[in-house]
């Protein structure tokens, strides 16, 4: 699926992927992951992120996940070659956070989001206060311990790219997932398509 959207300097194509995995076919990495995520200015400053973040198994209480990922070539912005990649990613990820909590929203669950929780600056754990939206934070697929990049790569056969040497790669895309039934993945697939007007602007 595709749609399009406009900047004030660009007109964007974004395309939709998704796809349904079972919970045990999912790859995780947690311990590994906490190791990079030491290296990260939210680490142990976010109530989102590790070390605060669950393992999956201990918040996917369903089969497993319904994947959405959205993606955009960069060679279309017209920007510096970092400048696109955050663009890009700023772009993404509001509108993969605003679909993914109308679809849970409908569907009575909650979402696995993209990178960590975006609600509050700076979060409250940082004065050692309770977080302020605990019923609206949300955790990132890498902050429970997936490898967002196996799920890139198996669902959709695209690899995440990164920013190297420079130079902004050919695309970029952000990953959430739904818990959900795998008997429930036609319905979602449905909302999806009626609601994918609201995530335009």
């Amino acid at each position: 699926m595709e749609f399009k959207i406009k900047t004030p300097k660009n007109d964007l194509t974004i395309e939709l992927y998704s796809k349904f995995i079972k919970k045990q076919e999912i790859k995780l990495q947690r311990q590994e992951f906490i190791e990079l995520c030491k290296k990260c200015r939210n680490y142990n400053k976010k109530y989102s992120c590790p070390p605060k973040s669950p393992d999956f198994y201990n918040i996917c209480n369903k089969e497993g996940l319904f994947i959405v990922l959205l993606k955009i070539n960069l060679e279309n912005i017209k920007s510096t070659e970092y400048n696109k990649v955050q663009l890009a990613n700023s772009i993404l990820k509001s509108r993969v956070d605003k679909l993914m909590r109308i679809l849970e929203k409908e569907f009575n669950t909650k979402f696995l989001s993209s990178g960590s929780c975006r609600l509050c600056k700076p979060c409250n754990l940082q004065k050692n206060l309770p977080c302020k939206h605990p019923k609206e934070m949300r955790f990132s697929l890498e902050a429970t311990g997936i490898d967002c990049n196996f799920l890139s790569q198996t669902l959709f056969n695209l690899p995440l790219l990164w920013f190297k040497d420079k130079k902004a790669p050919d695309y970029t895309c952000v990953l959430a997932g739904l818990i959900c039934n795998q008997e429930e993945t036609e319905a979602i697939k449905q909302a999806l398509s009626k609601n994918i007007n609201q995530i335009l602007y």
